[in-house]
């Protein structure tokens, strides 16, 4: 039992750093324009998918997908793939790591938000007041320019589609739950990220074609070879095997490692600066979506009556 703790633990650390690096990096790749949101799309959707299917032939993933699912299949690649790291791409592409990261960790608010309404979860004041705090945190932030790249009237569009981006995955993860249980990640994921890169492919042809890859040093490689291969591919399988063997209140926690990963990276890295205004941002985004998860849910009162 605890060996199986210490793999989910190392697992999730790997994921968080992934996850962590995964916008500094993509920020270098798309803040100038260097590679379009829609060909780093592409880029991460058709390696995943061909890693992924690649390795259904080798790892058995039990239950086939039914043909019946296939609708089901198609609205859980777009929020789950393309809502969520598509919309990404654009949103890096327009404001800093740390903006987008803490954009991010909203999601324990957005589920709260969707529970209340689909699941009738009751709605205490510790959920409020997480709420309320959290959106301050979101709008000092989107209103603090900080002299950065991609600040102001850019930075708050960028920061609104990550927003969207975090809600697009909730949406995912909610609606789509019985789907999520009934198959393996993998093989539900070389699915979702097939239909994905169908999906983008089209759009991301032109790009392709005018991008000047022998121009391109062995830092853009990098970033690119990071961002696919990491935190797309072995950050997608982490995440699902260390929720096996983690209670999801420590999976939050680890959540709360991107935004320090993100920012730690960005200042090394030239993309971010640092103010007091954008820590206090931050303080309170986290703090709101702890009060979040902290709160109780209809089951916890159940059980106290």
């Amino acid at each position: 039992m605890k060996e199986d703790k210490v793999r989910g633990h190392l697992a999730m650390l790997v994921a968080t750093i992934a996850f962590g690096l995964n916008g500094p990096f993509s920020n270098a790749l798309l803040i100038d324009g260097t590679l379009s949101p829609w060909l780093h799309m592409a880029c991460r959707f058709g390696a995943a998918c061909i890693l992924f299917w690649l390795a259904s032939l080798v790892v058995p993933t039990g239950r086939r997908v039914e043909a019946r699912d296939a609708w089901l299949l198609i609205g859980a690649s777009l929020t789950g793939v393309l809502g969520n790291q598509g919309l990404f791409a654009f949103a890096i592409s327009m404001t800093t790591p740390l903006r987008q990261s803490l954009m991010t960790t909203m999601g324990p608010i957005f589920t709260m938000l969707l529970a209340a309404l689909f699941l009738k979860e009751p709605v205490t004041w510790k959920k409020v007041l997480g709420v309320l705090v959290g959106l301050s945190g979101v709008l000092l932030l989107m209103l603090t320019k900080g002299g950065d790249a991609g600040s102001g009237t850019r930075a708050i569009v960028g920061q609104m589609i990550a927003l969207l981006a975090t809600f697009s995955y909730t949406l995912y993860l909610t609606v789509f739950k019985r789907l999520i249980d009934k198959y393996s990640p993998l093989e539900l994921m070389k699915w979702l990220f097939l239909i994905s890169f169908l999906i983008v492919l089209p759009f991301s042809i032109g790009p392709a074609m005018e991008m000047p890859w022998r121009e391109m040093d062995g830092t853009f490689y990098f970033h690119l070879g990071f961002v696919v291969l990491a935190a797309t591919v072995l950050a997608y399988l982490m995440v699902p095997y260390a929720q096996r063997r983690l209670r999801p209140t420590v999976i939050a926690v680890y959540n709360y490692g991107n935004p320090v990963i993100a920012t730690t990276a960005g200042l090394m890295m030239g993309l971010e600066t640092f103010t007091v205004a954008k820590m206090v941002a931050g303080v309170l985004v986290i703090l709101g979506v702890v009060i979040v998860t902290q709160s109780k849910s209809r089951q916890d009162l159940k059980r106290r009556r």
